[in-house]
């Protein structure tokens, strides 16, 4: 059963008169009358009544009849499913975020995709720092929004959504507390807390990088591996730390303070993505990204 058939029997069924609906149809009348007793035939159903002098629907052609409506929309809503699938407009992209922060970047990133392009569904999968990229190159996601100095391997492209300051991070009892801001030697005789390398080998790199630059090794007495938990630990006074200021907002009560690092590379927030995706909808979600998120893309 062709869509041709079918449109050619409701036009039939419209005109009861194969001279009229063979004109309608732009075709000849022998060739609509071969059409219509093709279907019949493949269908195992008489549809219509014919005489040299009427063409009438059977009964069950009527109840074909009733049907055919429904069938054609249901076609055609599917051939436009798949154009749209096949350009992009119509998908699904699954997007890497950190699984303990909440990202303001992903927030407005998902909302201007549902206003622009709604027929793309945005999907956030969560993973530690250290998972993220590991799960974008093994394609488990079609993209990313990263935190971090290190600079993507060379399958990837970013584009820079903002560069966060580091800072130490110190209970709020500290001295150092009240310090406007801080340089990196100004900590050498702390001790440190730390994210684990399993949950942030980028941000446990960082810290040792730092104290490196500024001349010392850091004494690390403590690790975590969340975000909150490593909060805790420097409020408790187990020792400083540093993170960037996105993530002062999961302090509590003032209990630690977030004071300015000099003289130390800003963080890089980004959404990366491999050149060699193939999902037709990603290039969408990086328009997106361009037009209305990013401030110094690359």
């Amino acid at each position: 059963m062709t869509l041709n058939q079918l449109e050619s029997f409701v036009v039939l069924t419209q005109r009861l008169s194969f001279t009229q609906a063979a004109e309608d149809l732009f075709i000849s009348q022998p060739a609509l009358s071969r059409m219509i007793s093709a279907l019949e035939q493949e269908l195992g159903i008489q549809l219509f009544y014919r005489s040299s002098r009427s063409v009438s629907l059977t009964p069950a052609g009527r109840a074909f009849a009733r049907e055919c409506p429904r069938i054609l929309e249901s076609y055609r809503t599917s051939l436009d499913a798949a154009m749209l699938a096949q350009k992009g407009l119509r998908g699904r992209v699954i997007i890497g975020i950190l699984r303990d922060t909440f990202d303001a970047s992903a927030v407005r990133l998902y909302q201007r995709m549902g206003e622009e392009y709604p027929q793309i569904h945005v999907v956030f999968q969560e993973y530690s720092h250290s998972d993220l990229i590991r799960a974008l190159m093994a394609g488990d996601v079609d993209a990313i929004i990263n935190m971090g100095e290190a600079l993507p391997p060379d399958e990837l492209e970013t584009i820079t959504l903002r560069r966060d300051r580091q800072c130490a991070v110190v209970p709020a009892h500290s001295p150092l507390a009240k310090m406007r801001s801080l340089r990196m030697e100004d900590l050498k005789e702390e001790n440190f807390v730390v994210m684990s390398r399993t949950s942030s080998l980028p941000g446990y790199g960082l810290v040792w990088k730092m104290a490196a630059d500024a001349g010392f090794t850091p004494k690390v007495v403590a690790e975590a591996n969340y975000v909150p938990s490593l909060l805790m630990l420097v409020a408790c006074g187990v020792g400083v730390s540093t993170l960037t200021d996105s993530l002062e907002y999961l302090s509590q009560e003032d209990m630690v303070s977030f004071i300015p690092l000099v003289g130390v590379p800003l963080s890089c927030h980004a959404f990366a993505w491999r050149r060699d995706s193939q999902n037709p909808s990603l290039p969408f979600l990086q328009d997106v990204v361009r037009r209305g998120l990013s401030t110094d893309g690359k």
